[in-house]
């Protein structure tokens, strides 16, 4: 009986400190300051790292609805809606719009509910929707009239006057940039000044009144230089502005000044501003092969953006999930303290029972530890298959953006220059001709490749896709190898020669060690800087084969090359599905694909295959 009750004073004692260890780790995390959750948010947003910021938004969120701090919670809410606003997301960001609004309204804080409505009358105006962009515009505009706050109103004036000028009622746009200038210039900022001028030389150029458009435009550049803006927007407009006049020397020269800004400050948007009108300016000057180069340029400018915004959405699915998963252990953590309070409960009813109440509680004890163990089972099981269908999705995610990117470039690619043959099939010299015909040639072949591969590997897991050995000459398929990417090498500048050396024949499979090798050396290619080098040689040793790719790129750090064969490290901007497929159909030989490689010394990847048919 002794050891009965001593038992029980245990695990009272060992529930007891993990209830404490629990409320004072909520207790530490409560002293972050709403303060600081919403400072860090708004820094990155201001940065553009979109996730993290929604995240800390809705943190200062929760906290606000449990402090019941109505000002902040409006503030979140805004913070999230602009966050979906600058995304591009304008549905969700008018839905939190509407929501912050509606408890500005319930605190009577004015000032706060204008920002609010602004922000509704804009996104309606991006939606097309003018009349409700009107509506709340206008009460933006009462609000600020009430508070007598001048910067605001003029803020909402410009916004009004842009919803006219939207639908061309260029006159009515001008009435209202013109009163913000005179009446309201003083009080708004430098940035929103700048702004207004620019959209009275935007009306002026929509109306083809052109010295007038260049006046304001003039004015605004001077204020933009004053205030060290160095955004590049006015030089563009500027160059626009000569070429609708037909003046396109001076077009060229505002825009190559746009596109040194854009450069300066990577804004994608100036580039490709910047882009876009150096190609169609000497398109009209008939220079076809600068337009031509400013055209590619824009074109993977573009297809990198598509990439960007493909990693962000998937950051974005990780994020959900790790928030998700956050809220189930809460949950869980909620669910054992009441168990234990349950039990504390259950033993200060011992003290009036004595005899009974202690067997009745070691009998509970001994109940609910079985519970524990078997539920602590079913959870470690729970996990590993939430793991393997993780890491099965994470494999489905990425073969698709692989897909979507290895087969949406090169089509993006043969359609854009077969476009531009057509358009200027009469202009383009007899070189050009050739280039643009040599470029559509290897457009089909990165296509054709990039369908290959995506095929093969397809097959590949197929349980009756197996290797067919024959005897092989290595020479051959290492000429063959060269061969294949020999343009490719040229085009960068980089030297592409077989080792020196006996190359020897063995018995595999000729098609499976042509994808190996046609893999390593595109890769390689790819990841050589111009002026490098790389090198395929073969050798034997006993009854192994061991084919080496050689080159002399950056290098690879320690860390990554243990993960660089797993799916998590394929990216469809690098490696894409080649050194997967590489290191599959090495191990189908019956071979080992191993990488050897230090940072600033190079990459060389072995492959060693046994010179006997293997059933692997």
């Amino acid at each position: 009986m002794n050891c009965s009750i001593h038992f029980m004073k245990a695990v009272f004692i060992v529930k007891t400190f993990i209830i404490c260890i629990t409320v004072s780790i909520r207790v530490s995390a409560q002293h972050i300051t709403l303060d600081s959750l919403m400072a860090k948010a708004g820094a990155e947003r201001g940065s553009s790292n979109f996730i993290p910021a929604k995240a800390l938004y809705e943190q200062a969120l929760a906290l606000a609805q449990k402090d019941k701090d109505s000002l902040t919670m409006g503030r979140a809410l805004m913070g999230i809606g602009i966050v979906y606003d600058e995304k591009g997301q304008l549905e969700e960001a008018l839905k939190y719009y509407f929501e912050g609004d509606s408890i500005y309204e319930k605190i009577s804080n004015q000032s706060k509910s204008a920002g609010a409505l602004k922000n509704i009358g804009n996104i309606y105006r991006k939606l097309k929707r003018y009349d409700n962009a009107y509506y709340f515009l206008q009460q933006a505009l009462a609000l600020q009239t009430s508070a007598k706050d001048s910067a605001g109103i003029g803020n909402v004036l410009n916004d009004i006057g842009l919803v006219y000028y939207d639908q061309d009622s260029t006159r009515k746009a001008m009435a209202y940039f013109n009163t913000v200038k005179t009446r309201y210039g003083k009080y708004i900022r430098g940035e929103v000044m700048n702004n207004v001028l620019n959209n009275i030389a935007l009306t002026y150029l929509k109306m083809k009144l052109y010295d007038d458009a260049f006046r304001y435009y003039q004015s605004a550049l001077q204020l933009m230089q004053k205030t060290n803006n160095r955004y590049g927007l006015v030089l563009g407009n500027i160059g626009y502005l000569y070429y609708q006049k037909g003046d396109y020397f001076n077009a060229l020269k505002y825009h190559m000044q746009c596109l040194a800004i854009g450069r300066e400050i990577k804004s994608n948007q100036l580039l490709l501003q910047s882009y876009g009108n150096l190609k169609k300016t000497y398109q009209a000057l008939g220079d076809y092969k600068k337009a031509f180069r400013y055209q590619s340029a824009e074109m993977a400018l573009n297809d990198t953006i598509y990439k960007a915004e493909s990693i962000r959405n998937y950051e974005e699915m990780q994020a959900k999930y790790q928030n998700e998963k956050n809220q189930k252990e809460i949950l869980l953590l909620h669910h054992d303290q009441q168990i234990a309070a349950i039990e504390l409960s259950a033993q200060r009813r011992t003290k009036y029972f004595l005899l009974i109440g202690i067997g009745l509680a070691l009998i509970l004890t001994l109940s609910l530890y079985r519970s524990y163990l078997v539920k602590r089972s079913s959870n470690l099981k729970l996990n590993k298959l939430n793991s393997q269908l993780a890491e099965a999705n994470s494999s489905k995610t990425k073969l698709l953006s692989i897909i979507s990117h290895d087969l949406r470039s090169p089509v993006s690619s043969l359609f854009n220059f077969l476009q531009l043959q057509k358009l200027n099939a009469k202009k383009l010299l007899k070189d050009e001709q050739e280039d643009i015909d040599r470029k559509i040639i290897q457009s089909a072949e990165n296509l054709l490749e990039a369908m290959e591969d995506i095929l093969i590997w397809s097959k590949s897991q197929m349980d009756l896709f197996k290797p067919q050995h024959e005897e092989v000459d290595t020479a051959e398929i290492l000429d063959e190898i060269i061969s294949l990417h020999e343009q490719f090498a040229i085009a960068k500048n980089i030297e592409l020669k077989k080792e020196p050396g006996m190359q020897p024949a063995f018995n595999t499979d000729p098609n499976f060690i042509k994808i190996i090798l046609r893999n390593l050396v595109s890769n390689a290619i790819k990841f050589t800087p111009a002026n490098g080098r790389v090198s395929i040689g073969a050798r034997k040793d006993t009854n192994t084969v061991i084919v080496t790719v050689k080159d002399t790129g950056p290098g690879i750090k320690q860390e990554d090359l243990k993960h660089i064969f797993e799916w998590n490290s394929i990216r469809s901007d690098s490696s894409g599905l080649g050194l997967k497929l590489a290191k599959e159909f090495t191990e189908k030989l019956g071979g080992k694909l191993y990488v050897e490689s230090a940072i600033g010394q190079g990459t060389a990847f072995v492959v060693s295959l046994p010179d006997t048919p293997s059933d692997a």
